[in-house]
């Protein structure tokens, strides 16, 4: 059982079942579920509402936009929200999720001061929510840092290769981690990666005093 009463739920394309959006309705919350690949054809049909929708004219009683700006760590980020509501019956039975009100499509943008190289990258989603466009970039982008701070304990901190399984050692290991995560997000005495920065770490003992003391400084 979700113990999800009166809150909105972010999830991957992996959790997004027919089952679960019901689920939440149940219990009174709202869900944001993000398609990807396995539901190519939901996405399709989505995409051709979008389209009829522009093309018959976008308001203020179907439409929201909202953009937010932020940087740091050398990076200018611009992501920009838009929320079109859809009448699920002019979709396909297999289509007709649970509470679903809404299709929304959010593109990002990553400027790098230090390359001068931009990024882009657009996702598509399905929410039960009405229109509030500043409020589903906001649960977008928690579910990112979430999902950015996973990915970076995996690629850069190899959680998922480690061996340590017994008692209290992989909750220990954990923390220890995500400390030394912060402590690199938070220095700016050298310019490089999060990667290069942990090897930096482990070879050079005033540099790991530097980092250490900064980790005492943010208490």
């Amino acid at each position: 059982m979700l113990d999800i009463e009166n809150s909105i739920i972010t999830l991957d394309a992996m959790g997004c079942q027919k089952a679960i959006a019901e689920q939440i309705i149940k219990q009174k919350a709202d869900y944001i579920l993000a398609l990807k690949g396995n539901h190519s054809g939901m996405q399709a049909e989505l995409e051709v509402w979008w389209h009829k929708s522009e093309r018959e004219g976008l308001s203020e009683r179907n439409y929201e936009k909202h953009t937010d700006i932020s940087s740091g760590h050398g990076r200018i980020e611009t992501r920009t929200c838009h929320q079109l509501l859809i009448d699920k019956n002019w979709l396909a039975n297999a289509y007709r999720w649970s509470g679903l009100k809404s299709i929304i499509k959010v593109h990002a943008q990553v400027h790098d001061k230090s390359t001068g190289k931009d990024t882009e990258e657009t996702r598509w989603y399905i929410s039960s929510l009405d229109l509030n466009a500043e409020q589903v970039l906001h649960a977008v982008r928690s579910h990112w840092q979430v999902e950015s701070m996973h990915w970076v304990l995996d690629m850069t901190f190899r959680e998922d290769e480690s061996r340590i399984r017994k008692k209290q050692g992989p909750l220990v290991f954990n923390v220890m981690r995500k400390v030394a995560m912060a402590l690199f997000k938070r220095d700016e005495t050298k310019t490089a990666s999060m990667a290069r920065k942990k090897k930096m770490a482990g070879l050079d003992d005033e540099y790991r005093s530097t980092l250490l003391e900064s980790g005492i400084k943010m208490r």
